[in-house]
């Protein structure tokens, strides 16, 4: 009879042939954006970081027009270069006004790259906008 393979050892086995990931630099933030929805109380961001072998840790935090913190989310050991998140923000919105994106990637407890985006608290359509 066969003998069969515990999968656990299968499992580590092909990890174990797995050539090492490297990484040439560090990681960083290539693209990003901001899109409010409708209502206005919700923000759509995306942001693509460049390539990694160890994951890191990416942050955002929003600010109204006067500076204060209007929403915070933080991902731990992210595992896709592409993310794409909503945002909802804590304070009645303020149609029109500039709001600003504080997004940072980070492992290790160091920062590797930040991106700052201000935006205009109106709805837009991310595909009529490309289209122009």
């Amino acid at each position: 009879m066969t003998e069969l393979q515990d999968p656990i050892e299968i499992y580590r086995a092909s990890l174990a042939e797995l050539p090492a990931r490297e990484e040439g630099e560090p990681p960083v933030i290539r693209r990003a954006e901001a899109w409010p929805y409708p209502d206005l109380q919700r923000l759509w961001a995306r942001v693509e970081t460049s390539p990694f072998a160890a994951f890191p840790n990416l942050g955002f935090t929003v600010t109204d027009p006067d500076g204060a913190v209007v929403c915070t989310m933080f991902m731990v050991e992210i595992r896709e270069p592409y993310q794409s998140v909503t945002l909802h923000l804590r304070q009645p919105p303020r149609a029109g006004q500039r709001y600003t994106l504080l997004i940072e990637l980070e492992r290790d407890e160091r920062t590797l790259d930040t991106r700052t985006l201000a935006f205009d608290l109106i709805f837009r359509e991310p595909e009529k906008i490309r289209e122009a």
